[in-house]
């Protein structure tokens, strides 16, 4: 949460915003920057269990909140989503799923937004074993290789950051609990990824991009 209040922020969200969430898993992120900054967003996520949870966590929340949840696929969305024009796109920790085709992922990103609206974008960079991406045909891009992504798409780039450190702490954090509730298989799972973030095999990158 800390994460996208800190990204929203920087993305310049409003009550006039309509943001389309990219892969929206549980609907943390959609419920969040309803919350706080009054705005429309549209969660989308090929996980029918996903989309299940995010309907019932945004029932617990309020009926107030205009968050709108489908089970879609980025590359074939449903027609009342496809010709709304957003004025943002949030993908946090979706487009890594599908790092062999991350341009055609950045692409749509881009199609979906109107001019001068802004991209937000937070995934994982560089794994180098197949626990991270679906998709094992390419290795996951560098920083550099989403920078360009983005920029080559029809992007300028408004921020560009490492942001691994802050993926180091909230993975130790998620270790710490998972001690706490002696689950081993999470704990293996959090030490190995501590390890590989600590090698630099693993990072995260945060890019906001303003649509040409």
């Amino acid at each position: 949460k800390a994460v996208v209040s800190t990204q929203s922020t920087g993305g310049q969200l409003d009550t006039r915003s309509i943001v389309l969430d990219m892969g929206c898993g549980e609907g943390t992120p959609a419920l969040t920057m309803a919350k706080q900054f009054g705005c429309k967003v549209v969660g989308v996520d090929v996980v029918a269990n996903n989309i299940a949870s995010a309907k019932k966590f945004q029932a617990e929340e309020s009926s107030r909140l205009n968050v709108h949840f489908h089970e879609a696929n980025f590359f074939n969305l449903p027609a009342q989503i496809k010709y709304e024009m957003f004025t943002h796109v949030w993908a946090q920790v979706s487009f890594f799923h599908n790092h062999a085709h991350l341009r055609k992922c950045v692409d749509v990103a881009a199609s979906m937004l109107k001019s001068g609206g802004t991209f937000i974008l937070v995934d994982y960079y560089g794994p180098r074993h197949p626990v991270f991406t679906r998709d094992t045909t390419k290795k996951a891009p560098d920083m550099e290789e989403y920078i360009q992504t983005v920029k080559d798409a029809g992007f300028d780039i408004i921020i560009q950051e490492d942001a691994s450190r802050h993926f180091l702490a909230g993975t130790t954090c998620l270790r710490k609990i998972a001690g706490e509730e002696k689950n081993q298989v999470e704990m293996n799972f959090y030490d190995g990824r501590i390890s590989s973030i600590k090698e630099k095999l693993i990072g995260m990158v945060i890019i906001i991009a303003q649509k040409k």
